[in-house]
């Protein structure tokens, strides 16, 4: 009886070291999925040229279409410098 119990007691403790084991795992590949995703979305930004004072404009938008595609129109500075040229 006793070597079942000791038996027991020490599969409780790898499981319990698994289990924190799997959770620092799924914290750091939650945190990497966010730092990826957030690459993704100012590459997007950059991409279509949005600066700062266009962000809130944007995010008002998609706020508005609850996320749906919306066609982005934005005034680029750049742009309209180089259109009066």
């Amino acid at each position: 009886m006793q070597n079942k119990l000791t038996k027991i007691k020490k599969d409780i403790q790898r499981t319990e070291e698994k289990i924190t084991e799997y959770q620092n795992k799924l914290k750091f590949l939650q945190k990497e999925k966010t730092d990826l995703e957030n690459l993704m979305m100012i590459d997007v930004l950059r991409k279509h040229k949005v600066n700062h004072n266009d962000l809130p404009t944007i995010l008002q938008i998609f706020e508005e279409e609850k996320g749906s595609s919306v066609p982005l129109k934005i005034n680029n500075t750049e742009e309209q410098q180089n259109e009066k040229i």
